[in-house]
């Protein structure tokens, strides 16, 4: 690794076995519950990697250039030493190929099918993997009084219209395929939205029908668990969800904390999920309440958006000064080059951090924008939201 200003709370290395690879790309084959974009799935195959220590990665070509790599570095990031970059599924497999050939063990954000990557050379079983990532199997890892009022029914009862609703409901595909960015849950607020979901859910045989939580704090909570059952509890951030359940960054404030009995439902949670296999990194995302249960609606048992932010946010606390990070996705409005000219005077002036970021070109991406995951930073909320007018202004769209 190279020096850095800036030092993480918590490394994969320090977690995972020292002959595992970090893989965060998702197959083509199995990633309908996941963001469409392709260059919004190659940039999150980076997500991770300031916080890997020394555990080698494959990532993207678009989100690993020689100007990626330096950017993290100039921000006062550590990286890892070995960054294997694909620049298609063919490329990938190839790469991956080596790894598996050696010895390595896959550390899969993804699910994978047993074609692509062999039960055997995974880190975690993949069927436990899709068990705990599948969101019907949620009251089977969370402490009865935490779970939200849900029902796990047929496609068809919707379809059929077999079914009454108390409106708003949320509903959640039921599947083992790997899910994020909400792609995967649709919320009705009127029967044409039940209608529209009946359509949208169409390949799943079972959907999830939960009560809309008029949330107080949606908090997401981040563990870790060793393979000899040690769990730490690693921190958390406000989530920011649009309308429709759709992730739009987090909020991490210096000096906050988050409610004791949250953090110890979370520790049950990780505790269940350990007793059935799993070991690594695990994000439970919460709708917390003064003086009533937290309720627990979504869990995540990989590398978290959030957890590189929350990870370093001490850290970067204590050296930029500034006690209020928003995390953001941020899209350059021209080529890549214009977008990192952009970057550096932000962080020139104290007001961006980033995290990762993508060259379209890098894929042969001929119609797509580069994007970068940020932390915005200031001493306030409002101070962080006039920063990012500060942004757009500089070239970056929010």
């Amino acid at each position: 690794m190279v020096n850095s200003t800036l030092q993480s709370s918590k490394i994969f290395s320090s977690i995972y076995d020292p002959d595992c690879v970090f893989v965060a790309r998702s197959s083509q084959n199995a990633s309908h519950w996941l963001p469409p974009n392709r260059i919004l799935l190659d940039i999150m195959t980076a997500g991770m990697m300031t916080v890997l220590g020394d555990m080698p990665i494959i990532c993207a070509a678009s989100a690993s250039s020689t100007d990626a790599l330096c950017l993290l570095r100039d921000a006062g990031f550590w990286l890892p030493r070995e960054i294997h970059s694909y620049v298609n599924a063919d490329d990938f497999m190839m790469i991956l190929k080596k790894f598996r050939t050696a010895g390595m063990k896959v550390v899969a954000q993804h699910v994978y099918p047993l074609s692509e990557i062999p039960q055997e050379c995974c880190w975690i079983d993949p069927s436990i993997l899709s068990f705990l990532n599948n969101k019907a199997n949620l009251g089977k890892l969370v402490p009865v009084g935490n779970i939200p009022a849900r029902d796990i029914i047929l496609i068809d009862q919707i379809v059929n219209g077999d079914k009454k609703w108390n409106l708003p409901v949320v509903i959640k595909a039921a599947t083992d395929e790997s899910t994020g960015g909400g792609v995967d849950v649709r919320i009705c607020f009127k029967n044409n939205d039940i209608k529209n979901a009946a359509s949208y859910f169409s390949d799943c045989r079972f959907v999830i029908c939960e009560e809309y939580l008029n949330i107080q704090q949606n908090l997401c909570l981040h563990y870790c668990v060793t393979a000899d059952g040690t769990i730490d509890y690693l921190g958390f951030a406000e989530q920011v969800s649009d309308d429709n359940g759709a992730y739009c960054g987090n909020w991490l404030e210096e000096g906050t904390r988050c409610p004791i009995k949250a953090v110890e439902v979370g520790l049950s949670i990780v505790r269940a999920a350990y007793e059935r296999g799993y070991y690594g990194i695990v994000g439970i995302d919460m709708a917390v309440y003064d003086g009533n249960p937290c309720k627990v609606f979504d869990l995540n048992f990989r590398g978290n958006g959030s957890t590189p932010a929350i990870l370093y946010s001490e850290s970067v606390h204590r050296y930029h000064r500034q006690p209020v990070i928003r995390l953001r996705r941020l899209k350059g409005k021209g080529n890549y080059q214009n977008m990192l000219d952009s970057v550096y005077r932000a962080m020139a002036k104290g007001i961006l951090l980033p995290l990762s970021s993508c060259d379209p070109e890098k894929m042969g991406y001929i119609d797509e924008h580069p994007l970068l995951i940020g932390m915005i930073l200031g001493e306030t909320r409002q101070h962080v939201l006039e920063n990012e007018h500060e942004l757009i202004s500089m070239g970056l769209a929010i």
